[in-house]
């Protein structure tokens, strides 16, 4: 049987992760006070998510993805197991997720520091591929 499960982050700032989702091509949804997730058969996650993502844009999974705060502000991917295992939803997807996360984060403070962008290269490294944004100052 499907249940859900909940994975750590360490993602704080909604708007940084809502633009994260959408420039991986995702449409979530927000709610402020947050809601339940339903997985497919009726069972649910009771504590509440603010940001979800519908079923249907995540391609064969059975139920929607959400991030929930936990007590500290941080927000907590909400998965179901069998959509970790069977639909790519593990922790190399979560991983992409926090690392459009970082760059939208380390943009917007470049930007108030007058930082210009320009451009962005991801660079081969023995430990795997590294993004690595280039700035100007003004």
């Amino acid at each position: 049987m499907s249940q859900y499960e909940e994975l750590t982050t360490t993602m704080t700032d909604q708007q940084y992760l809502v633009e994260a989702l959408t420039e991986m091509g995702y449409k979530p949804g927000v709610e402020t006070e947050g809601t339940a997730l339903r997985v497919y058969g009726g069972v649910s996650w009771n504590r509440p998510v603010q940001v979800t993502i519908p079923r249907e844009q995540l391609r064969g999974a059975l139920a929607p993805v959400g991030f929930g705060r936990d007590e500290a502000g941080v927000f907590q991917a909400v998965i179901d197991d069998l959509d970790r295992k069977c639909s790519g939803l593990d922790e190399s997807w979560l991983g992409r997720v926090a690392q459009a996360y970082k760059e939208r984060q380390t943009m917007a403070v470049a930007k108030t520091k007058g930082y210009v962008f320009r451009g962005r290269e991801v660079i081969q490294t023995p430990q795997g591929p590294r993004v690595q944004l280039r700035f100007a100052v003004r």
